[in-house]
């Protein structure tokens, strides 16, 4: 657990308990509280994000305001989502004139901070990270009256993929399905359907109705989202758009422009995506490096595939094809899954073969055994893909159970293309089975949705070794076809497998991921490091292509007196993620086989000295 404080009323805390979550309306912001015995739910009257994307670094400064319309102080408790990658450094709560800051804790002088403060009626906050992109917030002593603001900052790289770079803001806390066994996760509070909803809602909010047929008031439905983004880059912007919301674009100059959304504010209803591309970019300008006298230095570098790498399209297939049939997939996601398996079934080569497995509350399969891809064969997929639905709970674990079980034949090369909107409380179960059964096997994660579990998705895609992407089915069908033909497209490309990198004699270590993942062609990996002193130099990075080996050269200059502190926190941020990964990894491959124990002590250290909110700190 982690957590965050300064004066004697303010913290930030974590833990990495998972689990239950019953399926609710994906509307993010609301607040659950305890009064008189009851649960009572409150709106957050507004949500701001000031985000500075500076190359590829982004800062975000989320500001959300609550109100209490009651005449008596509350508990209250506010599930919110944040980038899975955010280093989350800063916390500031503002309640009335009061202004209080926060500061790295350790869990146990944390939560006897938070709990003192409580019983002595001082405004608090606690902090929880349930999992690395979902948070709770439980406010102590919400005053009646009075407005309460609370100010998260963190800092993020912006990674380019497929040939841009992408911002990603979640504003959806989704439906978790639990398996029975694994625990009580978080959940968003439920308007409408609580019991004690409180008179003053009732009696001064209309009310009108949901998709779910659930019953909102007007607070909680309203446009409460601004955002405003200073994109600035070290070489012309090219293009900024986004597919997910309108915007509105200032123009200020080449190289920096202003973004907002063209209405003003938006609705918390599904995630939002900012995409750019930069002009003349090379392979050089993905390095950035920061230096401290006192401390040394810090260095992200990027790192892109060769712009031609041969295909062997001799190479026979196994395409797996891992649909989720659960209840939260029925209607657009699972009619954008089978337009998706449509296009997919058609790209197959003659010298694949294919299966096609669906689960909800169990996995059953089209076939007893991999077919090859032959027309007929082909249109009965078709047939089979046209006629499932979406229902039932999301037993996850049985369907990725089937797909990666079993031996593919002699020479063949098993791909599982995974398609689900990832709405489960049991992430780390699920991808510790991955860990174990993948093998030589790649699995690639399609997100199915507007506001999917895009921790989960994304870490299916590095723990699979392939890649994960995402395609949202309320777009115009014309959008969605392109995307589907755009995804199909990128199962065909070339990949280099066996990653290394001959760093020469530049001064580096600590470096981050120790694993390097494949690399896709249109897609790029981040290395991050330390380096000790001011050097220059040319790095190597060799990987095993289909048919030959190839090589990436890359030019380094790890500056002394660059100031770009942010990738200092960048990096702590990626060495706790490396950790975190170690406990669904066995102990023989984790880093140093360090045990449990050693590892939290490791994230632990590196939340109190970086200043990041961990599961402990």
């Amino acid at each position: 657990m982690s957590l965050i404080r300064l004066s004697c009323c303010l913290l930030l805390t974590g833990t990495c308990a998972l689990a239950s979550a019953e399926p609710v309306e994906k509307i993010a912001g609301s607040i659950e509280a305890t009064l008189d015995g009851q649960r009572v739910v409150l709106a957050s009257l507004k949500n701001d994000y000031q985000i500075a994307i500076n190359g590829d670094l982004a800062n975000v400064k989320l500001t959300q305001t609550f109100s209490n319309p009651y005449d008596k102080p509350l508990n209250a408790r506010y599930l919110f989502p944040l980038n899975r990658l955010a280093a989350v450094h800063a916390m500031t709560m503002r309640v009335g004139n009061e202004v209080i800051s926060a500061e790295i804790q350790e869990i146990k002088k944390a939560t006897q901070t938070f709990t003192k403060a409580r019983k002595q009626g001082k405004a608090a906050v606690l902090l929880e990270q349930h999992r690395p992109n979902m948070f709770t917030q439980n406010i102590a002593n919400l005053m009646p009256g009075l407005p309460v603001e609370v100010e998260i900052e963190y800092t993020q790289i912006v990674p380019r993929i497929d040939g841009a770079y992408e911002l990603v803001v979640p504003m959806v806390v989704g439906p978790r399905f639990q398996p029975a066994g694994a625990g009580v996760a978080p959940k968003p509070a439920q308007a409408g359907t609580t019991p004690g909803f409180g008179k003053w809602m009732l009696e001064k909010l209309p009310f009108y109705p949901n998709t779910a047929g659930h019953h909102l008031p007007r607070e909680i439905i309203s446009e409460r989202v601004s955002m405003t983004i200073d994109l600035e880059a070290p070489v012309p912007v090219q293009a900024v758009y986004s597919h997910t919301h309108d915007l509105a674009i200032r123009y200020v100059s080449s190289t920096r422009q202003e973004i907002t959304f063209a209405k003003g504010k938006v609705l918390d209803n599904k995630d939002f995506v900012l995409r750019f591309d930069l002009a003349g970019i090379k392979e050089s300008a993905g390095l950035l490096s920061h230096w401290e006298a006192d401390d040394g230095g810090y260095f992200s570098l990027l790192i892109e595939p060769p712009v031609n790498v041969p295909v062997d399209h001799a190479i026979p297939r196994e395409m797996v094809f891992l649909l989720d049939c659960s209840g939260s997939m029925s209607g657009a996601p699972m009619e954008a899954s089978k337009r998706f398996m449509t296009d997919a079934l058609k790209a197959l080569r003659p010298t694949d073969t294919f299966r096609i497995i669906r689960f909800s509350d169990s996995a059953t399969e089209f076939s007893t055994k991999a077919l090859p891809a032959t027309r007929l064969n082909i249109q009965r997929g078709l047939r089979y893909t046209r006629n499932l639905y979406g229902s039932g709970g999301t037993m996850m674990t049985s369907g990725i159970r089937q797909a990666l079980t079993g031996q593919s034949a002699n020479g063949t090369i098993r791909n599982v293309v995974f398609l689900t909107d990832g709405y489960i409380g049991n992430e780390v179960s699920v991808l510790k089975l991955v860990h174990d059964l993948r093998g030589d096997a790649r699995l690639y994660a399609f997100g199915v949705g507007a506001g999917v579990n895009r921790y989960l998705m994304d870490e299916l895609g590095r723990v699979g070794r392939g890649f994960t992407r995402y395609f949202d089915p309320t777009r115009d069908d014309e959008s969605q076809q392109a995307v589907v033909a755009e995804l199909v497209a990128k199962l065909q490309t070339p990949v280099l497998t066996n990653l290394r990198i001959d760093w020469g004699d530049l001064p580096v270590s600590n470096l981050m991921p120790e694993m390097l993942p494949d690399l896709y062609a249109g897609n790029s990996i981040r290395v991050t490091g330390r380096f000790s002193a001011p050097a220059s130099g040319v790095v190597t990075i060799s990987g095993t292509g289909s048919t030959q080996e190839a090589q990436i050269t890359q030019s380094v200059d790890l500056v002394g007196g660059s100031q770009r502190p942010a990738i200092r926190k960048v990096w702590a941020r990626t060495a706790i993620a490396e950790f975190m990964h170690g406990f669904i990894t066995p102990q023989q491959l984790r880093p140093d086989a360090m045990n449990n124990q050693q590892l939290q002590a490791a994230v632990t250290d590196l939340g109190l000295t970086y200043g990041l909110a961990t599961p402990w700190t």
